[in-house]
Formats: structure tokens, C-alpha cells, sequence
């Protein structure tokens, strides 16, 4: 992963609108092809580390290119917009309390460990990978496994016994004993000058090398020396990777709302139980966009929206996103 910052974007100026959702660019997970890849994003360099910064997100094809560009794109789009004003967002909540799961670096022979951590691919589609979760959520409100269950996908993997490549993503968001370990994490918002809020891990998160001012900031939000550090610790590394995070909020629907995203790896945003952000796979910062009034609602009434992500890879962890959905925590 790069160290540029990863970005969640709900915004977008209403002449930015005009497409609509791009759900035609992902087919069927389970019957046919995505058919997409980003002309530069997801690049995994030779040695299997992340390449260098990308400041430009991902294009979407099937999203509207033409007449005006996409107002949302599942697999990324070219960039996030600012929309003016606040929307009538009302005042933000002062945090989000999310999960955090923090797990081992792979080592083979090691069943303690799960394969899809710092384990990078070594060939083709340079580490992009939509192919791994299903439109829809699970029936336990978790990203549901879209690959060959035995032989995973091209960041997936299995040990080559029946099933193991879905049984390592299941351990992704379920606690498992001795593979990861759950954290309790309250996610920081803060509101933006333009009436709307989120977070920056450039601006709030924990510095990649505290004897450097200008190395810049990252998402670390279990590293050694916190209040949410766990026992498999920093593992020999400036920061605890390894972990993956996910957040369940609800939003009362008004119109006119946006959600956009750019970051690494993974990232999965569903919005009333159905996929609307897909940016699979081991990758540099990677952006998408939602416009909401695209994804059939109804006014006034209340829905969810669940946020995964995974970071599987040295040595950059970001999360930046900003948004006019008034986001609360989904009733007890």
C-alpha cells in the first residue's frame, strides 16, 4: 500500500450528478466476469510489496462516463468532489464506535495465521481483486465469500484442503479464537468546513515515523503503546498491521446525500444490505462514489450502512472519508 491517504468522500456537487449508479459494471459475482481493472491502481511491484503513491483514482467502466461522468461508481471513479454547503447534514456525532481485528502476518506451516495476511500476490491484475464478496451482505450482517471456496481468488487463498479459502475470509470479520483478536474502537469524526464530517487518518491518525514530521500519517489504530494495543503487537514493525475494521451505522434518507471513498486494500461498503462499494484486492488508495439518490430510497426513511475494511499489506494504512449521510449508531 501506498502512504498517500485513503479517502471516503460522501460529497459531490450536483453538476457532478448527473450518471447513475454503475451497478452494470459489476455483472453477476457468482455468474459472470467483472471485467474491470484500473489503468494504473492496485499496482503490486515485482517484489510483492505495494508500489509507490496514486494520487488518481480509479476510472469505472459501465459507470457514465459520457454526458456528465458517474455519480457512483462500485469499483472507483476519477477523483472525489466537495459538494457546497452542508445539505442540512445537522451536527455529527463526535465518534463512531467500530471493530477492530488484528491478525498475525502469515507464516506458512503456521495455523495459527491466516493466509490472506501479508501475503501478496505475485501475478497478474496487479493485486486488484472484486471478485472475492457477493452483491449482497450475509445472513450475519458480514461481507459473504463470492470466491472458490477451495481455491480462493487472486488475494484469497486456501491451503488446498475443501473450503479453506472461504474459511480464511470468514475469519476476516468473525472473532476467531487464537487466529485474530477484537478491539473495541472508537473512530474519531470530525466536521468539515463544508458542512460535512468524517475522518482523516492524514490529519487524525498516528504518524508512519515520529522522527519525521514530513513522513505523513496512517491509519495504526492498535499499535504498541495505545490504549488498543493488542497481544500480537506491532510484530517487529513501526505500527500493527494486519487488522481488518468495519462499522455499522444507520442514516435517516433526505435526498441529495453522496458517500465516495479512496483508499487500500480492501475496502467493501454496503448501503441497506447491498454492495455499493467494491475496492477488493492489495492495492494503493483507490477511490469510489456514491450519489444515494441513485440507489432507490425513500425519503424519511431510515437505513444502514456497514463499512469493511481490510489492511493486509505493508507498509501504508489509510482512511480518509467525509460525508452529508448523517451517520449514527445503529439501535441497540
Amino acid at each position: 500500500m501506498s502512504t498517500s491517504r485513503l479517502g471516503i468522500v460522501c460529497c459531490l456537487a450536483a453538476s457532478a450528478c448527473a450518471g447513475a449508479l454503475a451497478l452494470s459494471a459489476c455483472g453477476s459475482p457468482s455468474g459472470s466476469s467483472f471485467g474491470y481493472l484500473p489503468p494504473d491502481g492496485g499496482k503490486v511491484s515485482s517484489s510483492g510489496g505495494s508500489s509507490g503513491a496514486s494520487t488518481s483514482g480509479a476510472s469505472s467502466t459501465g459507470g457514465g462516463s459520457s454526458g456528465g461522468g458517474s455519480s457512483g461508481s462500485l469499483f472507483g471513479d476519477s477523483g472525489i468532489v466537495a459538494p457546497p454547503g452542508d445539505g442540512g447534514i445537522g451536527a455529527p456525532p463526535s465518534m463512531l464506535m467500530g471493530v477492530v481485528r488484528d491478525f498475525r502476518f502469515y507464516e506458512a506451516g503456521n495455523p495459527m495465521t491466516d493466509m490472506d495476511f501479508e501475503n501478496p500476490p505475485r501475478n497478474a491484475r496487479n493485486g486488484w481483486d472484486d471478485r472475492a464478496i457477493t452483491m449482497s451482505m450475509a445472513s450475519d450482517g458480514t461481507p459473504a465469500y463470492a470466491g472458490d471456496p477451495t481455491t480462493g481468488t487472486l488475494t484469497t487463498y486456501g491451503n488446498g484442503m475443501t473450503g479453506d479459502a472461504l474459511t480464511e475470509f470468514n475469519n476476516w470479520y468473525h472473532d476467531v479464537m487464537g487466529i485474530n483478536y477484537h478491539v473495541d474502537y472508537p473512530l474519531p469524526i470530525v466536521q468539515n468546513a463544508n458542512g460535512s464530517y468524517g475522518y482523516d487518518s492524514e490529519q487524525q491518525g498516528a504518524p508512519y515515523d515520529p522522527t519525521n514530521a514530513d513522513a505523513g500519517k496512517g491509519f495504526f489504530p492498535i499499535d504498541d503503546g495505545t490504549p488498543y494495543a493488542t497481544p500480537f503487537g506491532n510484530q517487529g514493525r513501526l505500527h500493527n498491521y494486519s487488522f481488518t475494521f468495519e462499522l455499522h451505522t444507520t442514516f435517516t434518507y433526505r435526498g441529495g446525500e453522496y458517500f465516495s471513498f479512496r483508499g487500500d486494500d480492501d475496502v467493501f461498503v454496503f448501503i441497506n444490505k447491498q454492495l455499493v462499494i467494491n475496492l477488493g484486492g492489495i492495492h494503493d488508495p483507490e477511490t469510489a462514489q456514491v450519489m444515494v439518490d441513485t440507489l432507490g430510497l425513500t425519503v424519511g426513511q431510515t437505513y444502514p450502512l456497514d463499512f469493511f475494511s481490510a489492511e493486509r499489506h505493508v507498509v501504508g494504512s489509510n482512511i480518509l472519508f467525509e460525508t452529508t449521510l448523517n451517520l449514527m449508531p445503529p439501535p441497540q
